[in-house]
This record gives structure tokens, C-alpha cells and sequence, in this order.
């Protein structure tokens, strides 16, 4: 028997400093989806394997099994976690490193990875958190990541860098993924 999805997924993926949480946010924001951030799930800064590995299985099967989930969110301050925000059955923007996986592959409705370039991401990145103490290690598991799980060729789209919310609101749309429910 078919099960009938309960959910429309948007999965936003890419580099660190690509401008993804800007984007997903005001995507979300003018779709009126919930917009979901996969760094909630790492346990610090070397946990994005088992970060997208946690979005899998205690965030979007379930959501896609129609229930109500309370996940678990990092708090980088403290180093520990805490419960995280409630994620309800319906339109979804997830994003963040780790979002577009082999096994997320199968759940979300449209996957885009952002690509930008490495001197830009860089800047950004630095510019957000004040320094850059972390970014070599960070890329390190990044390139190791990505390579093992091939998000960027997973994607159903590639966005550019300077794609604005109404031209990627367009593009995502021809690609399955809803047009917008309101206006901001």
C-alpha cells in the first residue's frame, strides 16, 4: 500500500559561508515554510556526518511519517544540547552543510546546492563568526564529506551566488517545489 506524503521538503546544501541560511530564511519566509537548519544537529564543530545522519533519522522520516518532532538542537555556547524548535508535518526548507545526502536524497522534494566561490565563502564565513579559527578543520570534513557523499551531483538544481529570493523562489518552482503560499 502507498503511504501518501504528508510533507514538501526543500533541501538547501552547500559549503560553508555559501550564503545558504540567508537564503533558505527568506525563502521560508515568503513561502511561509518552517525552515529547518542542519548545524542544530551537529554535535560541535566535528559532527557533520552525524548531524545529517540525525536530520534522516529523527527529523524527516518522521516528519514524512506525519508526525510531530521535537529534535535536539546544539547549543555552541554551552557545548551541549538542548531541545530544539518543534518541526511539524508540511512545507520545509532544511539547510545547511549536510542537508542534501545519499539518504536524505529519497525524502526531500527538490534539492539545490548553492555553490559559491572558496575566497568568498571564506570572507563570508569569517566576517559572520568573528574569525576563521575553525575553517581549516571545517573544510577538511567538508572535502571528506562531500566527497563521500556526493551532495552536489544529488542536487536537482545548482543556485549561483548572487541569486536573489524571487529568482530562486522562480527556479525552484519550475523544479517541483511550491510557489509561494503568501507574499512578505
Amino acid at each position: 500500500m502507498a503511504t501518501q506524503r504528508t510533507s514538501c521538503i526543500l533541501a538547501i546544501d552547500g559549503r560553508s559561508g555559501a550564503g545558504k541560511t540567508t537564503l533558505a530564511s527568506d525563502v521560508a519566509l515568503v513561502t511561509g515554510a518552517q525552515l529547518v537548519h542542519v548545524e542544530d544537529f551537529y554535535p560541535g564543530w566535528g559532527g557533520l556526518a552525524d548531524g545529517a545522519d540525525y536530520l534522516v533519522r529523527e527529523v524527516l522520516e518522521p516528519v514524512l511519517a506525519g508526525d510531530v518532532v521535537v529534535p535536539r538542537r546544539w547549543n555552541w555556547h554551552a557545548d551541549a544540547f538542548e531541545l530544539g524548535v518543534p518541526v511539524h508535518p508540511g512545507l520545509i526548507v532544511v539547510e545547511g552543510c549536510g542537508a542534501l545526502t545519499r539518504a536524505s536524497r529519497r525524502l526531500v522534494t527538490v534539492g539545490a546546492w548553492f555553490e559559491v566561490d572558496a575566497e568568498l565563502r571564506h570572507r563570508r564565513a569569517s566576517l559572520r563568526d568573528g574569525d576563521d579559527a575553525w575553517w581549516e578543520a571545517w573544510r577538511q570534513q567538508e572535502d571528506t564529506f562531500y566527497a563521500a557523499e556526493g551532495s552536489a551531483e544529488l542536487a536537482d538544481l545548482t543556485l549561483p551566488a548572487d541569486i536573489g529570493v524571487a529568482e530562486a523562489i522562480a527556479v525552484l518552482a519550475d523544479h517541483g517545489w511550491p510557489a509561494p503560499q503568501r507574499v512578505a
